[in-house]
């Protein structure tokens, strides 16, 4: 049996030792001064919270790719659309945060609430978490967007079949783990100790 929680036989699981709170250290390190205080505290608020559910995500889905305890954690089409959220997840990680480096560029405080394009938040992620390009970091968080995109339904007859065997494991867990954890590398030091995150 695999348990979300500590139980007194200390069976294989996950035990939250993250918490929101946890992760603001990290949130206030890297989004940049300068942007309108209400939308520094959306932002903050908004991201501790999705980080903490990547960590459950990540708890769930590592387990059931590496089969920790011989058996499958999770129902296999839950576990791709496990995986699937777990990229919508990352991907909003990095928009929020390349999104506002893109404002400070600017010399925007982001009140007038403009919208964004991806190219522009993601070449200013890119340039802060990868300047000269030798982590590959483009090329994840592009990838992370392909699979996030997948969401739309709205033009079926206009696009290929979606292959749910696209959110496994190595196709898109990894490399958005791996692209979260570039990230949270611009301020590892105040990165809680005990996420299972990067």
């Amino acid at each position: 049996m695999f348990y979300l929680s500590e139980y007194p036989e200390n069976p294989s699981g996950y035990v939250t030792l993250s918490t929101s709170t946890d992760w603001e250290p990290w949130l206030n390190a890297v989004i940049p001064a300068g942007l309108h205080a209400g939308v520094t505290s959306r932002l903050r608020s908004n991201l501790k919270h999705i980080l903490v559910g990547l960590e459950m995500k990540a708890a769930l889905i590592v387990p059931h790719a590496t089969r920790i305890s011989n058996r499958a954690v999770l129902f296999e089409p839950y576990c791709q659309l496990l995986t699937f959220e777990f990229c919508v997840g990352v991907f909003s990680v990095c928009e929020g945060i390349g999104s506002a480096l893109w404002l400070r560029s600017q010399n925007d405080d982001g009140a007038a609430a403009p919208r964004i394009s991806p190219n522009n938040w993601i070449g200013s992620l890119v340039a802060a978490a990868d300047p000269q390009g030798t982590l590959d970091f483009d090329i994840k968080m592009r990838g992370v967007k392909a699979v996030r995109d997948k969401i739309h339904q709205d033009q079926l007859g206009a696009r290929t079949e979606i292959d749910w065997h696209a959110f496994d494991y190595n196709h898109a867990f990894v490399p958005a783990n791996d692209a979260l954890g570039i990230v949270l590398r611009l301020h590892a030091a105040s990165v809680p100790a005990n996420t299972n995150l990067g």
